[in-house]
């Protein structure tokens, strides 16, 4: 028995109907379905923050984000109905919640979280001079390419630093050790690191 981790966006451009010209988000959005479709009918734990503003008192909806035509089955929080319009109706998703904490073997765990939204001038934080630096990390830390041990106890401040606004579930996914990991595919394009990657463990 293994245990899966599927790391994609929680951005709501990977949705065709708020970002219809996002063509890179379209791609990772086919990419995250795709990982997700090896383990069809495996039960599906949700990972993704539930910070206020990122809260809708609409159920299911993406009203409050300019699509009020996309529903999904239930979540009052973006990530979650990100990766619930993602995944798809059938998805056999049995725990949402905010935490990675260890993930449980013959579960998919799927993580929405992004990386730096400071990598362009035009990126939602405008260009930060550490953004660079921090999507390197992310890639290398999804790549498997980072050595083991305890993340350093400053790594939430410099991610913060560097434009990461979902600096503990980085810093979570960093104290993990998948036995495999593969980084699917990296989209910088809109200024914010987007990512799709695999992490397993076997038992």
């Amino acid at each position: 028995m293994t245990a899966q981790l599927l790391v994609m966006p929680g951005s709501p451009a990977l949705i065709a109907a708020l970002a219809p010209r996002d063509e890179a988000g379209q791609r990772l959005r086919a990419l995250a379905q795709r990982s997700a479709e090896k383990y069809a009918g495996m039960p599906i734990h949700l990972v993704g923050s539930r910070d206020k503003r990122w809260f809708t008192a609409h159920a299911g909806s993406l009203r409050a984000w300019g699509a009020p035509q996309e529903r999904v089955s239930e979540g009052h929080y973006l990530p979650e109905l990100v990766m619930r319009h993602v995944l798809g109706p059938r998805a056999n998703v049995v725990q949402v919640r905010d935490r990675i904490h260890a993930p449980e073997e013959g579960v998919l765990t799927v993580v929405a979280v992004d990386g730096s939204a400071g990598l362009t001038p035009r990126a939602p934080l405008s260009l930060i001079d550490a953004a660079s630096q921090a999507d390197q990390w992310c890639r290398d830390l999804l790549a498997g390419r980072l050595e083991g041990g305890e993340p350093d106890p400053d790594l939430a401040s410099w991610l913060g630093g560097a434009g990461v606004i979902e600096q503990e579930l980085w810093c979570e996914l960093a104290a993990l050790r998948p036995t495999r990991a593969h980084l699917v595919d990296v989209d910088a394009t809109a200024g914010v690191g987007r990512y799709v990657a695999e992490w397993e463990w076997e038992a």
